[in-house]
């Protein structure tokens, strides 16, 4: 399996994973996580749309989320760290991918 097949099974998988609801709407290390969610998502739905490619400002996105994803992680435990860990690891796939 190619990258883009990889990141595309990995991808489907996180989709079908609920959003912890507990996090809705809440702020972690002053950052919104359902924001910080809708715009990885988005980020790594287009390069999955595209076969692999994703452009340069989408890349700047994503990049940030990976930096507030990081953050992010140390204040969070149990399913929704698993959730955003599977979407860090998910978006670090897609910036390697897309920085080639």
């Amino acid at each position: 399996m190619n990258d883009v097949g990889e990141i595309k099974v990995m991808w489907n998988e996180w989709k079908a994973l609920p959003f912890p609801a507990e996090y809705a709407g809440k702020e972690v290390e002053g950052i919104c996580v359902a924001s910080l969610d809708s715009y990885a998502a988005g980020c790594i739905d287009t390069l999955v749309a595209r076969g692999g490619s994703l452009d340069a400002g989408r890349v700047s996105i994503l990049e940030g989320c990976k930096r507030e994803l990081e953050v992010i992680l140390k204040g969070l435990d149990g399913d929704a760290r698993r959730y955003f860990e599977r979407l860090l690891l998910i978006s670090e796939k897609v910036l390697a991918l897309a920085k080639r």
